[in-house]
């Protein structure tokens, strides 16, 4: 993502701009008619337990409402809703249980009081568990990666998430972007399937065509993991038109193809 040039861009537009505020880590590939409008998407790459993440947020919504021109989408996250038995949309409330869902519901919070107060074109984009070639090296499918390519061990654990590619994601900004939204508007972005860790296991393999040094060990790593994590796509898909392209299998077929040549 060039987040440099939108940060470049949009200081070339408005000089008063906090860079650091302006676009937090921007996970967007580009800004429209920068003369006229200029598309902020926040995502913080640490949370601190002080609210950074809160504070980062409010300073770009204020510089939202000295430019109500400007359209905001704030990229909010599915842990926010916390743990449900059932499939979590857009008008479930906030439950979370650590830090990290916490900061994040209170930024998606501020987004909905400034686009309701101040009449602001600012929506929150609620991504389930996103995944893509560049992501950090942590996580999962880069642990695959290195397991399988590097001959590096790894342990798995049990776990359950509803899996978007990140080119569907994008597409769905995209979208998102070709309409206008009601004030407060939140939209999750998913595939509406969860995929258990031990699937997510059987299809790289399949793709990879051959085991790699991979230790199951099961139980869940956290205690408060769910079985159940799973996207309410119906919001998405009858306002916007949004459904996902990759499945599971050309995801991870596509993030191989992109590390091989990286």
């Amino acid at each position: 993502f060039s987040t440099m040039r939108q940060l470049q861009a949009a200081e070339a537009a408005n000089k008063d701009i906090e860079t650091k505020a302006a676009i937090a880590d921007a996970g967007y590939k580009q800004l429209t008619d920068l003369s006229q409008e200029i598309l902020a998407l926040s995502i913080t790459s640490v949370v601190l337990p002080d609210g950074t993440e809160v504070t980062n947020n409010q300073h770009i919504l204020e510089w939202v409402r000295n430019c109500p021109t400007t359209r905001m989408i704030y990229i909010g996250s599915s842990s926010e809703y916390g743990l449900l038995n059932r499939a979590a949309n857009e008008t479930d409330r906030i439950n979370p249980i650590d830090i990290y869902q916490a900061t994040k519901g209170a930024a998606s919070l501020l987004c909905q009081g400034y686009s309701r107060y101040y009449k602001l074109q600012i929506a929150v984009a609620r991504i389930y568990s996103g995944y893509g070639a560049y992501e950090r090296e942590r996580r999962l499918y880069p642990t695959l990666y290195r397991a399988s390519f590097k001959n590096q061990p790894m342990t798995l654990r049990d776990g359950v998430h509803d899996f978007i590619y990140i080119n569907d994601f994008l597409r769905g900004i995209d979208m998102l972007l070709a309409k206008e939204w009601p004030w407060g508007e939140i939209v999750n972005f998913g595939s509406g399937q969860q995929t258990t860790n031990l699937e997510v296991l059987e299809v790289w393999n399949r793709v990879v065509g051959h085991d790699s040094p991979i230790e199951y060990v099961p139980g869940y790593s956290k205690h408060y993991d769910t079985n159940i994590w799973c996207c309410d796509t119906s919001h998405a898909q009858s306002q916007y038109g949004f459904k996902t392209e990759y499945n599971l299998e050309d995801g991870i077929r596509d993030l191989i193809r992109i590390k091989n040549v990286k």
